[in-house]
């Protein structure tokens, strides 16, 4: 991830500066093309061009940095990397600290990577890559906590980095932030476009509901999650697992009831479409739960879109349901997009 929004970064340099096309912007495209084809040497050589014609130029040593990092010369990569950052690189801020971070992840210095995001963040208050980074670097850590507390700095700053709001979810549940690994899960699902992060979300939504309540024999015990938070979060926490143990206790699915086991996909799907509305409600309708994500499903229930929702969610576990739902509900789906990107994302 850190990777590809660097070379993404390029891409937009190239496009952008060709349009009053001088030598330095000419030799920059050029090495930008050369490293998408893994001639990186070949596109050091031409920011080396570049660097004698414009010395001061901090995409020029970026470039380089970005480069030298791709063929594993670290100390070359943070050399021309640092020295970026004492010209004039607030154009490329973002990009230039993420891959200071990175070569310092790469080179076994967790502690330095951290120092960097940290500079880097105060420089660009409203980057999500950084805090991204700091997110990963603290999860090596095993710091779960501090991981969580940096991926809510990138969520903030962002409605669509899908790694943002996947960690989210998944540091939520580490920390027994309940409400919170729903919201981010669920969300994580709908905007991701990876299969591998779509089928895991899904799991673990399926999964650690599924036990939360346990029927052994003839006898049904509670398996409450670990709460790790005190005082009010702890409080807010218990109280939306109690609220889902209970609807295990009161609410049945036909004959079934939701701690029966599932025997085939389609009952998979019923069991999650019952559980995750309700957590959608669970979400909206707590005012405990202040989270900027309430407000996404506050305006889904108020924009009646929590069955499309939901439906959508659960359409890789078992197509043929949603695609009898997508029948009766015609256009259901659609409008739940194009209010996504239309009101949500106010594209």
């Amino acid at each position: 991830m850190k990777k590809s929004i660097a070379l993404i970064f390029g891409l937009v340099a190239y496009a952008t500066t060709s349009a009053a096309p001088n030598v330095v912007d000419e030799l920059i495209g050029q090495g930008v093309q050369l490293h998408e084809q893994g001639q990186y040497d070949e596109a050091i050589a031409k920011y080396k061009q570049a660097e004698k014609k414009a010395p001061k130029n901090a995409l020029v040593k970026y470039e380089m940095a970005f480069s030298y990092h791709a063929k594993h010369e670290f100390d070359k990569a943070l050399a021309y990397a640092r020295a970026a950052t004492k010209l004039d690189s607030k154009d490329i801020d973002e990009n230039l600290y993420s891959l200071i971070g990175t070569i310092y992840d790469e080179k076994g210095m967790p502690d330095s990577a951290l120092a960097v995001y940290r500079e880097g963040f105060k420089k660009v208050p409203n980057s999500s890559n950084i805090p991204y980074n700091a997110t990963i670097t603290y999860m090596r850590k095993n710091n779960a906590d501090s991981a969580y507390a940096w991926v809510q700095r990138s969520i903030n700053n962002t409605n669509l980095h899908e790694g943002s709001y996947y960690y989210a979810g998944f540091l939520a549940s580490q920390i027994g932030k309940w409400p919170a690994f729903y919201a981010y899960t669920m969300y994580s699902t709908f905007i991701s476009k990876k299969d591998e992060i779509i089928r895991d979300n899904i799991s673990r939504l399926y999964g650690k509901t599924k036990y939360i309540v346990i029927k052994k024999g003839n006898s049904v015990e509670l398996n409450t999650p670990k709460i790790k938070q005190t005082g009010s979060d702890s409080t807010l926490n218990n109280n939306f697992i109690l609220s889902l143990q209970t609807m295990f206790a009161t609410d049945s699915l036909g004959k079934r009831k939701l701690y029966d086991t599932d025997s085939t996909s389609a009952q998979q799907v019923e069991f999650l479409l019952h559980v995750l509305k309700r957590c959608v409600k669970e979400i909206a309708f707590t005012d405990e739960f202040e989270d900027p994500i309430r407000r996404f499903y506050q305006e889904l229930i108020n924009e009646r879109l929590l069955d499309a929702f939901v439906y959508s969610l659960c359409e890789p576990v078992d197509r043929p349901t949603f695609a009898q739902w997508l029948l009766k509900n015609r256009g259901e789906q659609a409008r739940l997009y194009h209010w996504f990107n239309k009101s949500w994302l106010m594209l």
